[in-house]
């Protein structure tokens, strides 16, 4: 930042510190959240896992519907229409990231995409990039669920 006055400097760090929100709702949820903009062609609701746009660059996500997707950053933390910004909760504690059970999830496993877009899925260390621990068990063989989790950012 050479040739920046200190007051240009300090403006771009502020401009920087409002792209980050740390918040605590009054619940259980507290985290590191990133204000993103969605890119995905539909709306997502809190829970959903979402992905960097790679294309449109770090101010954008989009839904991932790949398994073990490397892009994968965290999960929605409010209903966000498509074009509008919204929180994107990459780290911290959670009760609502959706999951498939079709293959088990225990207490402590990693979490990664699933092939189903918006959802996660049991991974394992060199399936993907895991993006949170299962702090709750789900075994039902359907994408429905909703469980306790512990975001821990992009693994990659």
């Amino acid at each position: 930042m050479s040739g920046l006055t200190s007051s240009e400097i300090i403006a771009k760090i502020r401009a920087f510190i409002k792209e980050i929100v740390v918040a605590f709702d009054g619940s259980r949820d507290r985290g590191i959240f990133i204000e993103m903009i969605n890119d995905s062609g539909g709306s997502v609701a809190r829970g959903d896992t979402v992905m960097l746009d790679a294309t449109k660059g770090r101010n954008y996500f989009d839904t991932s519907s790949g398994g073990d997707d490397d892009q994968v950053m965290g999960m929605a933390a409010e209903a966000i229409a498509d074009g509008a910004r919204g929180k994107i909760q990459f780290y911290g504690p959670t009760k609502y990231l959706k999951v498939d059970g079709t293959d088990d999830i225990a207490v402590g496993d990693f979490i990664s995409s699933f092939t189903t877009v918006k959802i996660a899925q049991k991974g394992t260390i060199g399936s993907g990039n895991c993006f949170a621990i299962a702090c709750e068990a789900y075994t039902t063989d359907d994408s429905n669920g909703v469980i306790d989790a512990f975001l821990l950012g992009s693994a990659r």
